[in-house]
């Protein structure tokens, strides 16, 4: 799902609020109307926004009192989206959950008061462990904006804003050809070649070649 999308659709605290109670269990407009204190309408218009964004789906449910059958509402996407945003880096990233990379889960007790209990104690454990894994990932993002910050200044000291242009590209995503690069920073090829070049006399052979060796 492109990210741009997804902050658009995010941008919108009713929204927001309307992913949060669907997070919880399928609903239906009436229910979330009520829920949120919004006028059915506008809810509606909310819905349609997240439905054709691929964010939520519906389905049909029988109602027990002979009524027609009612619309549902649910969750239909899995992601993660993390937004870095400093003097040196501003990334969004969208990344799927897949089922496939879950490990399945399978409450053993079968009792309700048994199940919570172990449910409860299995979702701190995991709570836990994702709170050990974002403290070690905090520490690899800020040295990653240390990195980030020296290689600005290295490239405004000695290059030109076209060169840095390339340059960061080549360093942070290692295009492995010249065509490539051209695709990332929009540019002829022909440019392109003519700037490594100059890049190139203003720094010394061994850097040069290990800049730029992936590229053809």
């Amino acid at each position: 799902m492109d990210s741009g999308v997804i902050l658009d659709i995010l941008g919108n605290d009713t929204r927001r609020r309307i992913l949060q109670l669907l997070s919880e269990e399928p609903m239906y407009f009436n229910q979330l109307a009520k829920e949120i204190g919004v006028g059915q309408q506008a809810i509606l218009r909310h819905l349609v926004a997240l439905e054709q964004g691929g964010i939520i789906e519906t389905y049909s449910k029988k109602s027990d009192l002979g009524a027609p059958d009612r619309k549902y509402y649910k969750l239909n996407s899995s992601f993660m989206l993390r937004i870095s945003l400093s003097e040196d880096d501003f990334t969004i990233e969208n990344q799927a959950i897949s089922e496939t990379r879950q490990k399945r889960y399978e409450s053993t007790p079968k009792s309700a008061g048994e199940a919570l209990s172990h449910l409860q104690t299995s979702l701190l454990d995991v709570e836990k462990e994702i709170s050990s894994i974002e403290d070690r990932l905090r520490d690899l993002y800020a040295l990653r904006q240390q990195i980030l910050h020296r290689l600005h200044q290295v490239g405004r000291d000695n290059f030109d804003s076209s060169e840095r242009r390339v340059l960061y590209r080549i360093i942070e995503e290692s295009p492995k050809s010249v065509a490539e690069l051209s695709d990332l920073v929009d540019e002829k090829e022909s440019s392109l070649r003519a700037m490594l070049a100059s890049i190139a006399n203003k720094i010394d052979e061994k850097s040069a070649r290990l800049l730029f060796e992936d590229l053809d």
